[in-house]
């Protein structure tokens, strides 16, 4: 995104930036309502933010495309809200966890209508495979699970791999509980996954 905001000179363009920020900010609000990505189209989400159907295509090229940037955004947007790990030596690693979990899920659930949206559009796949690539880095610099999972692994492709198929573990599982129309507590699924992240990474 960043390479088509920068003009040949490598300064930004404010106009470009605008014009992306507003088309994030429409297909979010039309996610955010649960509306599913197949119900509008290009020519209403530049109208909504009020640019053209040419304008649209030139930064992200369709909207599957808008629709992964403006899920990567929020997602990036939600981790940094939330406190980093930095467990104390006195407590349990999975305590910890799930304390950050438990911050992240309910930061998650107001936007339910958002996600589920997003994964069942015609940009589900790639934004699974975002989020997975997404969790998978944070998971590699979470302490002491990273560390675990390099130790265990003596590549770096063994490393993506491992922390990877946590990430999909875990995505999966919090896909349930979005799509589930009673779902439990945001604490009793937090100290599930993190009890889950543990054993399955190798934390004692």
């Amino acid at each position: 995104m960043a390479s088509r905001l920068e003009g040949a000179d490598g300064s930004v363009n404010p106009r470009a930036e605008r014009s992306q920020v507003a088309l994030i900010n429409a297909v979010t609000e039309a996610l955010d309502g649960g509306q599913p990505g197949e119900s509008f189209s290009v020519a209403e989400i530049a109208r909504a933010a009020g640019v053209s159907r040419p304008t649209l295509y030139q930064h992200f090229g369709d909207l599957p495309n808008l629709m992964r940037a403006a899920a990567l955004l929020r997602l990036k947007s939600l981790f940094e809200a939330v406190p980093a790990l930095q467990p104390h030596p006195t407590t349990p690693w999975a305590t910890a966890a799930a304390t950050v979990l438990q911050a992240l899920l309910q930061e998650l659930g107001p936007r339910r209508a958002f996600y589920v949206a997003v994964l069942d559009s015609t940009a589900g796949r790639e934004v699974r495979e975002d989020v997975i690539e997404f969790l998978a880095s944070r998971i590699i610099d979470v302490p002491t699970l990273g560390s675990v999972i390099k130790k265990a692994e003596s590549t770096t492709e063994g490393l993506r791999e491992h922390a990877m198929f946590l990430a999909a573990g875990a995505l999966w599982r919090t896909e349930r509980w979005l799509r589930d129309d009673h779902p439990e507590p945001a604490s009793q699924l937090a100290d599930r996954l993190s009890h889950i992240l543990a054993t399955a990474g190798g934390v004692q």
